[in-house]
C-alpha cells in the first residue's frame, strides 16, 4: 500500500468528508473507573438515517467514546496490531470507489463531445424529422448515433444510466419513406 493510500484511510480532521467512504479515527477511551487510557482506532462511518458520522468500537474491540479526538495518536497495542489488516480492507474499499467514479467518468465523457453536443442541440431544437428527411439514410443513422451519445452522457451525469434515447430519434425506421 502506498503512503498515500495509507494516509487516505484515516482521517486526521472531520471536515470534508466522503460520507461514500469509511475512515479510521481516533476514539477516546470510555470515563469508566479502572478503564484504560489509551486512545484507540475505530471505524467512522456515515449513516444516512440519523444524517451523521457515527464512531464503531476499537478496533482492538473495547468501546470507546462516540466523538473522535482528532489530532491525537492511537496508544492502543490491540489497536496497532489490527491496523494493517483494516488499512488494507479500506484501501480496497477506496480503489473500488474511485474505480466506480472513473468508469462512470470514462462512459460519460466518451458522449461528450462538441460534434455530440451540436447534434443534440439540433434534435432538441429543430424540426428533426424534416432536418433529416432531406439525408441519406446513412448520415441519419449517423447524427442519430451523436444524439444519443450525447443523451447518455446527460443520462449519466443525471444518475439514470438506464435512460433510453430519446423518442421519435430515428422516425425512419419505422417509415416507408
Amino acid at each position: 500500500m502506498t503512503p498515500v493510500e495509507h494516509l487516505s484511510v484515516i482521517a486526521t480532521r472531520g471536515e470534508g468528508l466522503d460520507v461514500r467512504r469509511r475512515y479510521l479515527v481516533p476514539a477516546g477511551h470510555l470515563q469508566l473507573p479502572g478503564e484504560p487510557t489509551d486512545v484507540h482506532l475505530s471505524l467512522y462511518t456515515w449513516h444516512d438515517r440519523l444524517d451523521g458520522w457515527l464512531v464503531g468500537q476499537a478496533l482492538c474491540g473495547r468501546s470507546v467514546e462516540g466523538v473522535p479526538v482528532f489530532g491525537r495518536c492511537a496508544t492502543c497495542a490491540g489497536c496497532a496490531g489490527w491496523l494493517p489488516t483494516y488499512e488494507q480492507a479500506l484501501g480496497q474499499e477506496l480503489a473500488a470507489l474511485r474505480s466506480r467514479a472513473e468508469d462512470r467518468t470514462a462512459r460519460a465523457l466518451a458522449g461528450d463531445t462538441v460534434e455530440n453536443g451540436a447534434w443534440f442541440t439540433v434534435w432538441l431544437e429543430s424540426r428533426w424529422e424534416w432536418v433529416t428527411s432531406r439525408m441519406t439514410t446513412e448520415q441519419r443513422e449517423y447524427a442519430a448515433d451523436r444524439v444519443a451519445a450525447y443523451s447518455a452522457y446527460l443520462a449519466e451525469l443525471d444518475g439514470e444510466p438506464e435512460r433510453k434515447e430519446p423518442d421519435g430519434l430515428r422516425w425512419w425506421r419505422g417509415s416507408a419513406r
